[in-house]
């Protein structure tokens, strides 16, 4: 019996789409067939609510269907360097400083041509116990190593039984192998250089040096000489012909088959992965060259020098799948699966933060054997979406001849430039990206205390959580410890799947977004569908097509072009409803050349993982990281409330009227009482996480606070960012400043924005026990909103 169940799933090849375009579909099964249908949800649903999941068939469009294939996710950062001449008659020399981040993992290749191995080639890695190796496949014969500089410690792996003061070592037939220096030190700099003879007779050397500022090393290091070990070659060395990999031994090919993208996948596994950083590489055509790195790359017989600051510009890094060769060659590399850029390479002294100022301080990439931004699937089944599709949430329905069956979100916008209905609402896609795939609520054990309860995994959940190969979300750690900071479109996203864990609540993201289309649907008000990524594209001029604009329920990592189109929009007259929490929080980037990818570093928020020293701007755009309150856009300034606590369901609470004035009355038209709320999906139409209006921090002084929650209990907890010092009343039962704001915001021209201050109020638009306050709330701002009607009414 199989604990992990078989199981269908699927990606589209972007995330937005418009009527007319054509949706690629991904399908990875077990069974022998496969189908699927389009389908425009309506509602996903919610058992504990009593909501049923409502969708119809686009009849317009036929099924489509395939073979099953049991695709595979090859994952792990590298970078391929095609057309590198193998060593030659007169040898070579390569150079490089390496950081590794987990030492004894496992053997790992930083730099590797052809596989020794295997007969051909040549690599310089880490053996299984953490040392620096070189390893040379030659013609044939063994190896003899000796130890020139330090004896043994500096030299040869002892055979078994074989003295300590044995210096030499007997290698299979054609493969020489010389490991130098002592264990490597996670999070420490190295300078390598590995000689290779051209041939029989001549010599294979590695030499390993301390290397690096005392800001860049993680730890002090006592002094040590450099080490070099050597090894005489008994014939010569067996070119390689293939290409050149970092971080990674040879044999898988870049791309998916449709052609090799920046950061995309590998249809072969790695082999010998590293985890670490690698510092711009020298490669030298003469085994008798030698200096520094800098005197090599000036070498009459440079072959190739990857010089990692030339990338570097004001910008950001603008290709980020480039790495490239400034040598007289152009022997540019191929980044796969976004390996980290804009971090911290040997030379960093502590006094330039931001790369832009000092590209040669971060010269280097940072590789992890579980980086994944690309699946590489083939793509089985495509569809042209009809001319006159209206704009919505569709998803294809997929199933296979098994029985099993996924969903695959398909947003579709209006046509390029027009608007189809009065509203809009923008759904939160680097949301959904940044939680995509999250498996924090079973890893970790804190979350399980904050959440007070242990995960329950039914058949889907073992199956996601068996489906690490898909990627990471953005609150994780990779295996060495760093955070993940780039999450990508281009993979099954199984968080969207309305049956998914999630240990915030019972709805959250996408299926919390789809209570406002429920709610949209059922309230008979006719709405056009967007993304983030399309705001990030079009800007001011897309919201300026409509009178009243919704967000989504929890909006928080808005690039900045999104954040100046929301201001522009109301700024100049548009009317705005945040119907969430938590929102326009982190900064965050997209990838200059492939916007399926977005990139965030954190510090300074209430945070998952802390970005390294020196390494909180983005790679992908150069901006500062962290959150916008620190880069001048508190949310407050905008939406009138910003991110204030956190907590779990049990936590929610509702709201109380405090506004009296009459000019808007017209908000609570049909409530009766002055407290309402108190129920929802999440416990409380105020919880999940909060927003609070806060003049220190931009509320203007004309903005009107409606209502306020009350009764939270000590599980809702304020934001790190908002107190200076440690604590003992953080929780909402005994600390006034944990609570919910409803705001509206006048703006100049009859602009306006209405904010919620809250992730969970969406959960209570559904009418539970005949309370439909919320309902009412939003019903006759959305009324007044497009109305065109002033916001504040005037005396009679």
């Amino acid at each position: 019996m199989s604990l992990v169940p078989p199981g269908v799933m699927g990606y589209c090849d972007r995330v937005s789409y418009r009527p007319g375009d054509t949706v690629r579909l991904a399908v990875s099964t077990t069974a022998a067939r496969w189908s699927a249908e389009l389908v425009r949800l309506r509602a996903l649903a919610i058992p504990s609510a009593g909501v049923e999941r409502r969708q119809e068939r686009v009849g317009a469009l036929a099924p489509i269907g395939g073979d099953g294939i049991d695709q595979r996710t090859a994952v792990g950062s590298y970078v391929r360097v095609d057309d590198l001449p193998g060593a030659g008659p007169d040898g070579l020399v390569v150079a490089l400083a390496a950081m590794p981040t987990r030492p004894g993992a496992g053997a790992q290749d930083l730099l590797a041509h052809g596989r020794p191995e295997q007969g051909s080639g040549w690599a310089v890695g880490l053996d299984g116990d953490g040392r620096f190796v070189l390893r040379v496949a030659t013609a044939q014969g063994a190896g003899k190593l000796r130890s020139e500089e330090r004896g043994d410690e500096a030299g040869a792996r002892r055979p078994p039984g074989a003295p300590a003061s044995e210096a030499s070592a007997t290698y299979p037939a054609g493969l020489v192998e010389v490991a130098a220096g002592p264990v490597a030190q996670a999070g420490c700099w190295y300078e390598l250089t590995a000689t290779v003879g051209g041939r029989a007779g001549s010599e294979v050397a590695l030499t390993v040096a301390p290397a690096g500022t005392f800001e860049a090393n993680h730890a002090v290091r006592r002094p040590e000489p450099p080490s070099t070990s050597r090894a005489a070659l008994a014939a010569a060395p067996v070119p390689a012909t293939g290409p050149l990999f970092w971080a990674r031994a040879g044999g898988g090919t870049a791309g998916n088959g449709d052609g090799a993208r920046a950061g995309g996948g590998d249809t072969g596994e790695a082999v010998r992965p590293y985890d670490g950083r690698i510092e711009s590489p020298v490669v030298v055509g003469d085994a008798t060259a030698t200096g520094s790195r800098a005197e090599l790359a000036s070498h009459r017989a440079l072959l190739a020098h990857w010089d990692l600051a030339a990338a570097i510009g004001r910008a950001g890094i603008g290709d980020t799948g480039l790495v490239r060769d400034v040598g007289p060659r152009g022997l540019h590399g191929t980044a796969a699966h976004h390996p980290q850029r804009a971090v911290r390479s040997s030379g960093w002294t502590g006094d330039v933060t931001d790369f832009r100022f000092a590209p040669e301080q971060y010269a280097a990439l940072h590789f992890h054997r579980d980086d994944m931004t690309d699946c590489g699937w083939r793509f089985q089944g495509e569809a042209v979406l009809p001319p006159d599709l209206p704009s919505g949430v569709y998803a294809w329905e997929l199933t296979d001849s098994d029985g099993a069956r996924d969903t695959v979100p398909v947003f579709v916008a209006p046509p390029a430039g027009t608007a189809t209905a009065p509203l809009l609402l923008v759904l939160p896609t680097n949301s959904y990206l940044a939680y995509g795939n999250d498996h924090v609520g079973v890893d970790s054990p804190r979350t399980q205390v904050w959440s007070q309860m242990v995960p329950t995994l039914d058949d889907f959940e073992l199956f996601r959580d068996a489906r690490r190969e898909l990627g990471y979300s953005l609150y994780e750690a990779h295996a060495d410890g760093s955070g993940v900071c780039y999450s990508s479109w281009r993979r099954p996203l199984l968080t969207m799947r309305e049956r998914a864990y999630d240990h915030n609540a019972p709805v959250w993201q996408f299926t919390g977004d789809m209570q406002l289309v429920d709610w949209l649907d059922r309230t008979g008000r006719e709405v056009d569908i967007v993304t983030d990524h399309d705001l990030h594209a079009e800007g001011a001029g897309l919201l300026g097509r409509y009178r009243t604009v919704l967000t989504g329920t929890h909006p928080e990592y808005p690039s900045l072009e999104i954040l100046e189109a929301y201001e522009e929009y109301v700024g100049h007259g548009g009317r705005l409803v945040y119907t969430g929490g938590n929102g326009m929080y982190w900064v965050t980037g997209y990838d200059p050349r492939d916007d399926q990818v977005i990139e965030i570093r954190r510090w300074g928020g209430t945070q998952a993982w802390l970005a390294e020293p020196g390494e909180y701007h983005l790679g992908f755009t150069g901006q500062l990281g962290g959150i916008w309150r620190f880069r001048g856009r508190a949310p407050q300034k905008t939406f009138g409330v910003g991110f204030v606590a956190a907590g779990n369901p049990g936590a929610s609470a509702g709201y109380r009227r405090v506004a009296a004035d009459p000019a808007v009355a017209w908000v609570f038209a049909g409530l009766t009482g002055q407290t309402f709320g108190g129920y929802g999906v999440a416990g409380g139409a105020a919880g999940l996480e909060i927003d609070s209006a806060s003049p220190p921090l931009g509320t203007s002084a004309d903005a009107v606070v409606l209502a306020t929650s009350v009764g939270h209990g000590d599980d809702m907890l304020e934001a790190r960012e908002n107190f200076n010092m440690t604590s003992r009343v953080l929780g909402g039962a005994r600390n006034p400043r944990v609570h919910a704001d409803l705001v509206l915001v006048p703006r100049e021209g009859g602009g306006a924005v209405f904010s919620t201050g809250s992730i969970a109020f969406a959960g209570a638009l559904y009418d539970l026990g005949g309370r439909a306050e919320i309902s009412r709330l939003l019903g006759n701002v959305l009324d007044r909103f497009s109305s065109g009607l002033p916001v504040f009414d005037t005396p009679a």
